[in-house]
């Protein structure tokens, strides 16, 4: 996998899905791939933002609007029962019944995400993404400035909460963790949650 740090400039880095359709340039085109990076947006100011990436393919290409400052190769060596500190800004949710009764395309009962506020649900949920995976050591909790997003095709505006998780983990199953780190955890991956980073303590 690649690591990249990528500057964007312009209207784009202020609507985390157009920082989504940008990244989406620095890798050649091909209408069955599906995305294969995860991404952190680490610093924004009106009119630009710098973005930690994490892909599979290595970024290829550069535009006057999004351009990779650096990139590197790396692998993973996890081993059972390391010690490593993590970071993870995750979009914990819940999912609940629609209370007026409406119903889906399928036929069945609509439902919502609704975020997750209490700390005890936060911890709950973290903990349950690394079941299987490693155990929680300490954990530090703490929320990030809500994500307002815009998608011009659908005319529809949304904002998602978006929370950091950080502490020290204990690695249980080395294969089960890796692949939480190749995918991601938690929805809103298109918006710049999901990424997680190790360091050895």
């Amino acid at each position: 996998m690649y690591l990249s740090k990528v500057l964007i400039k312009g209207a784009a880095c202020r609507n985390p899905y157009e920082i989504h359709k940008e990244l989406w340039k620095l890798f050649s085109y091909d209408a069955d791939a599906d995305r294969d990076f995860l991404f952190r947006i680490e610093h924004a100011e009106h009119n630009a933002a710098e973005i930690l990436m994490q892909s599979c393919r290595q970024p290829e290409q550069s535009y006057p609007t999004v351009r990779v400052l650096a990139c590197k190769e790396y692998s993973f060596s996890l081993q059972r029962d390391q010690q490593l500190r993590f970071l993870l800004v995750a979009n914990p949710v819940k999912t609940i019944k629609d209370e007026n009764g409406r119903i889906n395309a399928k036929g069945g009962p609509k439902s919502c995400r609704v975020p997750l506020v209490r700390e005890e649900e936060r911890h709950a949920w973290i903990a349950r993404k690394f079941q299987g995976a490693a155990i929680l050591e300490t954990l530090f909790i703490d929320p990030v400035f809500p994500l307002r997003f815009r998608k011009d095709k659908e005319e529809r505006t949304g904002k998602i909460q978006p929370v950091s998780f950080k502490g020290t983990l204990k690695v249980k199953e080395p294969m089960i963790l890796h692949e939480l780190i190749k995918k991601g955890i938690g929805p809103g991956k298109a918006f710049g949650c999901g990424l997680l980073s190790l360091a050895r303590k």
